[in-house]
């Protein structure tokens, strides 16, 4: 799994305190070498002029919420939407009866349709989408991938988006046959359904053996096929890790390992597929933890291993001219926790504002703040983590999945908590509440930690939400999948 999430750090410190103004929050990030210490009012004068984000009522009730016998479908419906855009803290109901894979329920809160689409017949550990920028759904959604257990195998699963069913059992794909090498099992979590074809998955073996040749898997023929051989790039100890594509499917990064070294990725790779061309192949230094070029192909985020001594967190590397841009550990740079690239720009956590910040990859050191964890009272919640996917084709909405960090001991509202959403990026303050993701981690074992965590992953044409549940501590981990109504387009780009 990937080390570093986005230039995020997780579980830094955060203390809350009282004075004579109101309440204070202050973020402490603890440095080998140094500690800064930056104050946000949690209430009133948002950081770098954000408009307020407080919106709805002052102290809203919860008696409307879902379950008031009588209401008429279409007071069902708006009862559904005020719920699903209020700021109120909603606590969670009882747990709704679970059903095997392929059952479905109503979301008691929200009033969403949701599946169950792995359970015990699948694994008998659990199930979980990889990561929120790796995508669940191939391009037509009639097939899902899933991880399956703990070691990384892949399991894909027949989906059908017209009846929200899933099929029974699914396809393990099986090793493939490396010359000289013989048979080599084969990396699925960072692969990458190809952008048209719904039967083909880019992916490349998951160790030294073959691990420098990337190759489409068909999943109605299960057989690979070699797309290209990077072996002229490395040694016999190394091979491809974590993987990124542009949204067409003509521009792939990865980082590349050596096998028995303390300083990977000891390089990152960019390649051009339509011209056959490394556009970049650059020794990391040791300083890199991993690399994502965005959607539009243009631009390669590169993430560094903690805070460098000069405050450097990251850089994003304009591809065409090679221009590089490092951002720092500061307020005005705001490096982006948790989140995903989209055409152009990034969206993810705000570490100076318990939020979202939004940043053009042309302006990378003027980032908009767009989203606070804040109640209807107006006060921020510093409790909260989630993971974030810009994998739709209408980017002006990033797609998250909440969880209560068990690291973070502060006072909590609760706002958000254990949620899946959806936030619109252009700074309207517009939020759509989906469903409570019933996860409960804890980092305990392996079913209440990271494998645990919501990681949600949603459809190109928006329909749809995969995300991973414990169902509250259950013992085991499954996939789960939402079915809601596509975010409406906010910008001209997305409408057309």
């Amino acid at each position: 799994m990937p080390t570093l999430r986005q230039f995020n750090s997780p579980g830094l410190p955060r203390l809350v305190l009282q004075s004579a103004c109101g309440t204070i929050v202050a973020y402490v990030l603890a440095m080998s070498l140094a500690c800064s210490i930056v104050t946000t009012p949690a209430k009133n004068g948002e950081r770098r002029g954000a408009a307020d984000d407080s919106s709805g009522a002052q102290g809203e009730s919860l008696s409307w919420i879902r379950g008031f016998p009588g209401r008429s479908e279409a007071a069902t419906e708006a009862q559904d939407e005020r719920v699903g855009t209020t700021r109120a803290v909603i606590p969670k109901p009882p747990l709704p009866r679970l059903p095997r894979a392929g059952g479905k329920f109503k979301d008691p809160t929200f009033g969403t349709e949701i599946m169950r689409a792995t359970d015990e017949r699948d694994d008998p550990v659990g199930l979980s989408t990889y990561y929120s920028h790796w995508p669940t759904f191939n391009s037509d959604n009639t097939y899902l991938l899933v991880k399956k257990g703990l070691n990384g195998a892949a399991l894909i699963k027949r989906f059908n988006s017209e009846t929200f069913s899933v099929g029974p059992g699914g396809d393990q794909p099986g090793a493939v046959n490396v010359p000289g090498k013989g048979t080599v099992s084969v990396e699925f979590e960072s692969a990458i359904w190809h952008p048209t074809d719904p039967n083909l998955i880019y992916c490349f073996p998951a160790y030294y053996d073959g691990g420098m040749r990337l190759y489409t898997y068909n999943v109605a023929t299960r057989r690979y096929t070699l797309v290209k051989d990077f072996s002229n790039l490395g040694g016999p100890n190394d091979y491809l890790h974590q993987m990124s594509m542009s949204a067409d499917g003509d521009v792939f990064a990865w980082s590349q390992v050596r096998s028995g070294r303390d300083d990977n990725p000891i390089s990152y790779i960019v390649w051009r597929r339509s011209t056959d061309k490394v556009l970049y192949h650059t020794a990391t230094g040791g300083k890199v933890n991993e690399v994502r070029v965005d959607k539009s192909g243009q631009y390669l985020a590169i993430g560094y291993n903690g805070t460098q001594p000069d405050k450097t967190r990251g850089a994003y590397l304009t591809l065409a001219s090679g221009q590089v841009e490092t951002i720092k550990w500061t307020p005005q740079d705001s490096p982006t926790g948790h989140g995903d690239l989209g055409t152009g720009f990034s969206a993810g956590w705000d570490n100076w504002a318990s939020g979202i910040n939004r940043r053009s990859l042309n302006k990378v050191h003027s980032p908009q703040l767009v989203f606070r964890f804040q109640d209807a009272k107006g006060t921020v919640d510093w409790t909260n983590d989630f993971h974030g996917s810009l994998l739709a084709d209408n980017e002006d909405w990033i797609t998250i999945g909440t969880y209560d960090d068990p690291s973070i001991t502060l006072p909590e509202t609760g706002i958000f908590e254990d949620e899946i959403m959806q936030v619109a990026l252009d700074g309207s303050n517009r939020f759509r509440r989906i469903c409570h993701t019933r996860s409960s981690i804890d980092n305990k074992t392996e079913a209440s930690g990271y494998w645990a965590m919501p990681k949600p992953t949603i459809s190109r044409d928006g329909r749809f939400i995969a995300f991973t549940s414990n169902w509250e501590k259950s013992g085991r981990f499954d996939v789960f999948i939402a079915k809601v109504a596509p975010a409406p387009a906010l910008s001209r780009r997305a409408r057309n």
